[in-house]
């Protein structure tokens, strides 16, 4: 795919409608919760004396294992 020389001149100004949206709501929303999160991390790391790699493990471990039994008393059933 070429891109002829008058794009410029067909381009409209400004960015398109869904990535202006994109860019200043959901970015900033997305950027904010993580943020919140990291906070969350950091203080309960420090009230319980871990490293914050070991409460994520921790968490990650515990959603997989409630996801991995979930998975397999929704296919006992069936």
């Amino acid at each position: 795919m070429t891109v002829g020389r008058d794009y410029m001149l067909k381009k409209t100004s400004g960015p398109s409608g869904p990535k202006y949206l994109l860019d200043t709501k959901v970015v900033p929303r997305l950027v904010n919760t993580a943020g919140t999160a990291e906070v969350w991390l950091d203080r309960a790391a420090v009230r319980l004396g871990q490293r914050p790699a070991v409460l994520v493990a921790g968490a990650a471990g515990l959603a997989a294992a409630l996801l991995f039994g979930a998975l397999r008393r929704g296919n006992a059933a069936t």
